[in-house]
């Protein structure tokens, strides 16, 4: 496990570095404030110091046997695609079909892959979910989302 955990950590590492330069590449203050680049470089740091804090223990640390369980079942590994296959999904057919009908769509296969609800606990979950999140954002954020060819 020393490592995977090693690697991990320079991984970490690497990611804090090149948010760390892209974040400088940001204004770090303006006048009404922290600009876009101070959350981004504070958080890089962040990142940083608990890469180098994992690259050490994993280095001077005590030695942990792999868990038996490191690697998931097969079953694991499926539900796992099917996400990926669901953002996937969600990013191709947004623009296409509109927010509403992406996302009911995205509820009824994510909820039917990963678990064993009644069909129609399955269909009155994602009706809620899709619409009602449409609604939260349209009507009340008035932050616009895509309504497709349909117009709804």
């Amino acid at each position: 496990m020393r490592r995977a955990y090693q690697i991990a950590g320079a991984l970490f590492l690497l990611l804090a570095a090149f948010v760390t330069v892209e974040a400088l590449a940001l204004k770090y203050y303006t006048n009404l404030g922290p600009g876009p680049g101070f959350f981004a470089f504070w958080l890089a740091l962040i990142l940083g110091g608990l890469a180098v804090a994992m690259i050490l223990y994993a280095s001077i640390g005590s030695v942990e046997p792999r868990p038996a369980d490191f690697f998931a079942d097969p079953i694991g590994y499926l539900r796992m695609g099917a996400v990926v296959l669901a953002l996937v999904g969600t990013t191709a057919l947004l623009d296409i079909l509109g927010f509403r009908l992406t996302m009911f769509a995205v509820y009824v296969f994510l909820l039917c892959a990963l678990g064993r609800q009644k069909l129609l606990l399955t269909l009155g979950i994602a009706l809620a979910g899709s619409v009602g999140v449409y609604h939260v954002f349209d009507r009340w954020l008035k932050v616009p989302l895509p309504t497709g060819p349909f117009g709804f």
